[in-house]
């Protein structure tokens, strides 16, 4: 028999679970739900990581957890800090008496993210931290010295601190520890994974791990010994706020349950995790800020796969939700058959390793209608293949990293997926630069068609051998090129690049079929104000195919996914805001 179970935080754990007896934790209705229940939560905030025990049955018995009467429930993946005493000036302490690592503890006051001390002093705009910027280098494989006038403290006061830099190329911004240091230079070890990876002039990087770089508000320092150190941003007494410390990962630990459905919940300082396992989790209608903390890695690649929303099962759907700050990815998906559809994601990678607002592996999967902007690095990556990405909005993306993408894939075995009605914009990079769409190392067989960039670096970039890759009926705008390519006689055979409309210089492969593609920037409607739908009379328009509208529950409509196809005249794309609700 079919039941409903209820949570509320005035309830009890010797409660039955009924709406006037409710129980106290969901914890506790999630242990006893079978498979086409539902667990109705009361109003209010919920400091647990749910596991979920038990799977529903497909296709249309599944375990439901759902907000009762649409009453607002936060799973809180952080626990308040009390206790405070005055150490000096706005500087006060209390006990933490747990710890998550260095660089994972994260400290909020009134909801929102505080900064872990270090220098130079940093805005809490996560997106775009202050940074300093090396005058000199010269380093081996293993350490580098660099001067920074920057550096007015005296001898030895940075040893031991750990330097976050974009080494080189800054393609991912990695650590190292300081091990001597005097006015205006510093000497540090670190980890050399290429040698487009050595720190030089140029590069920048910031300091953190010492606590005589608590000097400003809204900062703090954790010691070894659990004193929790902290400047509100009001430079008053922490008693007078909200303080809680990152205590928990995930919100909902979905690992080895199936055919579950999530909907409307927020989640805070935590995410939700599934595992090969996990089939048919669906998530809708949520909010989840801060999903992850973490500082960068003594490499910078190699990110945890846990830092966002993760769906690693099959026929996963996250959908109509909104995705905001996390230290790593945004969504990361890694299973079969999954669908990310109609999400706000943003402030995301913000660490600025390699993670992305949406990271896929796996296969047939697809990413659609998404909203993506302020990403450390890519906006999607694809390392996954015979998949579909689609009518995505990406921009300001590459904010910390360099040689990326709005939309990007690496290698062969994205081979199959179609990238297709997607607008990517503002990607502007130093180094390689920030490229719009990006298949990078080898990326073979894949059809690109009907996106439009602009605003970023390099429009398009094939890097490398391409084979049997379709580029066509895209409008690719670049402060640089239009295409571009690895210098090197690269084949490409097999691929066609066809239909185009190109603003910049265009540098391709060998042995690829290029073909009608109009190299002007002329024909827009307003392309000074990025505004690149054809204008009546361009000689780039010429008879299409009706394509049938798609619509979502908003009411906002594009052409279907299902109706996809290449080979028509070039024309912009049609991908629309997604339609979320604002934000709580």
């Amino acid at each position: 028999m079919l039941s409903s179970w209820y949570v509320a935080t005035t309830g009890a754990a010797t409660n039955p679970g009924t709406l006037q007896q409710p129980f106290a934790t969901i914890q506790e209705a999630a242990n006893v739900a079978q498979a086409g229940d539902t667990v109705f939560i009361r109003g209010g905030i919920y400091h647990e990581t749910v596991t979920v025990p038990n799977s529903g049955v497909w296709p249309n018995q599944f375990i439901t957890f759902e907000p009762y009467n649409g009453e607002s429930v936060t799973i809180d993946g952080a626990d308040p800090i009390a206790g405070w005493t005055k150490a000096s000036g706005s500087i006060y302490t209390a006990k933490m008496n747990w710890d998550l690592g260095a660089g994972n503890n994260q400290i909020f006051v009134d909801n929102k993210m505080v900064n872990e001390a270090r220098w130079p002093n940093k805005t809490v705009n996560l997106s775009h931290p202050v940074l300093s910027t090396i005058k000199t280098a010269k380093a081996t494989s293993t350490s580098a010295t660099i001067t920074d006038s920057a550096l007015t403290q005296p001898a030895k006061f940075w040893v031991g601190a750990t330097i976050n830099i974009g080494a080189g190329n800054g393609w991912v911004v990695q650590s190292g520890t300081v091990t001597a240091s005097g006015v205006g230079w510093l000497t540090f070890s670190y980890t050399q994974t290429s040698v487009y990876e050595t720190p030089a002039a140029g590069n920048h990087y910031y300091l953190t791990g010492l606590p005589s770089e608590l000097d400003s508000a809204g900062e703090w320092f954790r010691a070894p010994n659990g004193t929790l150190s902290l400047w509100t941003p009001a430079s008053d007494n922490p008693a007078r706020h909200l303080v809680e410390a990152k205590a928990r990962k995930y919100g909902f630990d979905v690992s080895n349950a199936s055919n579950i459905n999530i909907d409307g919940i927020h989640f805070f300082a935590c995410t939700i995790f599934t595992n090969a396992n996990s089939r048919t989790v669906r998530i809708d209608h949520i909010t989840a800020k801060y999903l992850s903390q973490f500082g960068p890695t003594p490499t910078g690649w190699g990110q945890p796969i846990d830092g966002g929303i993760v769906l690693a099962g099959t026929g996963d759907l996250l959908s109509n939700s909104v995705i905001a700050y996390s230290a790593g990815d945004g969504v990361f998906v890694t299973g079969y058959g999954t669908r990310v559809l109609n999400n706000r994601i943003h402030d995301v990678a913000y660490a600025g390793g390699e993670s992305a607002a949406v990271r896929v592996g796996g296969a047939a999967n697809t990413v659609d209608h998404n909203t993506i902007y302020n990403a450390g690095r890519s906006g999607i990556d694809d390392f996954g293949g015979a998949g579909l990405i689609t009518y995505n909005i990406v921009h300001d993306f590459g904010l910390q990293t360099t040689d990326c993408g709005g939309i990007y894939t690496f290698g062969a075995i994205a081979a199959g997926t179609e990238i297709a009605y997607n607008t990517i914009y503002n990607g502007i990079t130093p180094g390689y630069g920030g490229t719009g769409l990006f298949l990078d190392n080898d990326s073979t067989a894949m059809v690109v068609d009907h996106n439009i960039t602009y605003n970023v670096n390099t429009a398009l970039k094939l890097n490398q051998t391409s084979l049997n890759n379709t580029v066509v009926n895209n409008t690719l705008i670049g402060t640089q090129y239009s295409s571009n390519k690895t210098s090197g006689a690269y084949d490409w055979s097999g691929s066609i690049i066809e239909n185009n409309i190109f603003n910049k210089t265009t540098l391709f492969g060998n042995n690829a079929l290029i073909a009608h593609n109009v190299t002007t920037s002329g024909g827009f409607v307003n392309s000074a104000s990025g505004n690149y739908q054809l204008a009546a009379g361009s000689l780039a328009i010429a008879a299409g195919i009706f394509i049938s509208p798609y619509t979502d529950e908003w009411g906002a409509t594009t052409p279907d996914d299902g109706a996809l196809r290449y080979g028509v005249a070039p024309f912009a794309n049609g991908a629309v805001i997604s339609l979320l609700p604002a934000e709580p």
